[in-house]
């Protein structure tokens, strides 16, 4: 189940890999989240300037 949002921001929408984000979670535009990466609770990932990519053992 997915709980947390995702949403595009200028018409860049994100990547998720579902190891672990939290279902209070925001990730918005170019984000590209990967595998071992962990998004935790309230967190609010965005890539609106700029892309994203928390990696192998990122919060």
């Amino acid at each position: 189940m997915v709980g947390y949002v995702i949403r595009p921001f200028n018409g860049k929408w994100p990547r998720v890999h579902p190891d672990y984000v939290d279902p209070q979670a925001v990730v918005i535009g170019d984000v590209v989240i990967e595998e071992g990466a962990s998004v935790w609770p309230c967190a609010v990932v965005r890539g609106d300037l700029s892309a994203v990519t928390p990696s192998l053992g990122g919060t």
